[in-house]
């Protein structure tokens, strides 16, 4: 028997989740004659710090405004709390396991991806904007085993609203937290401190605006090697910082 996975997307409930970021932050944005209803792909961009400012919006939108259903890839922790869980669920959000991202893109379903992951999330100080994908491949892989294309996103504003006075990089040089982590099941449990969260200064975000930009499609046909892997995904980050780069600039030239 072929298996299933249901999928649920509340049209009210994905607006309710990003109506106060939407009103807080106003978000801006661009490239959306390079969004394509009519062909599922993988959506691919950078993750802000504590990953619940972003991924609303960009839901809420590719959802409301140009009728895409995307799966959110999210992180088994979101899973494992009560009440949070069904809200991410409803909102169109899987485990971020291949077997499940498998099902979703056998119904047809767009994917949404952060390769950085959790450990994107925490973000430590000094790492505004950086791509933390470590060695995964993985979702390149699979968007060619379905034949989705690539489609680059960035998100601007959601790493600059927080000031942080802690981030996990003193605790990790500790002996005695070294010595926590020695234990399998705590070191497994806090993924060797990787999921350690930072601590801002301030509780209440700076209001500053948002900008989203989806970029130019771009296809997997010509992936033939391993090399071949590493030189798109190599490509594909490019084009992400390029892009963050030059909002920024346009942005604080005060053009946007």
């Amino acid at each position: 028997m072929k298996k299933t996975l249901k999928i649920t997307h509340n049209a009210k409930l994905i607006r309710l989740v990003s109506s106060l970021q939407r009103f807080y932050f106003e978000p801006k944005f661009f490239g959306s004659e390079n969004i394509h209803p009519e062909k599922p792909a993988m959506y691919v961009g950078n993750h802000s710090i504590y990953g619940v400012f972003d991924s609303p919006i960009i839901i809420d939108y590719l959802f409301n405004e140009h009728k895409i259903a995307v799966v959110s890839l999210a992180d088994h922790v979101h899973f494992h709390i009560p009440i949070w869980k069904k809200m991410v669920k409803g909102i169109g959000a899987i485990d971020g396991v291949q077997a499940y991202a498998k099902l979703a893109m056998q119904q047809g379903y767009s994917i949404l991806v952060f390769p950085g992951g959790g450990r994107e999330v925490v973000k430590r100080k000094g790492e505004e904007y950086q791509l933390i994908w470590k060695e995964r491949y993985g979702f390149i892989k699979l968007a060619q085993e379905f034949g989705y294309d690539i489609a680059p996103f960035v998100a601007i504003g959601g790493d600059e609203v927080f000031d942080l006075i802690f981030d996990a990089n003193g605790l990790l040089k500790q002996k005695w937290f070294q010595k926590l982590l020695s234990y399998p099941r705590l070191g497994k449990f806090l993924r060797h401190g990787e999921i350690i969260p930072s601590i801002p200064k301030n509780i209440i975000p700076k209001r500053i605006p948002f900008y989203f930009k989806f970029l130019p499609r771009m296809s997997i046909e010509n992936i033939h090697s391993v090399e071949d892997l590493y030189q798109f995904r190599d490509q594909l980050q490019g084009e992400i910082y390029r892009e963050i780069d030059h909002i920024k600039q346009l942005r604080d030239q005060g053009q946007l």
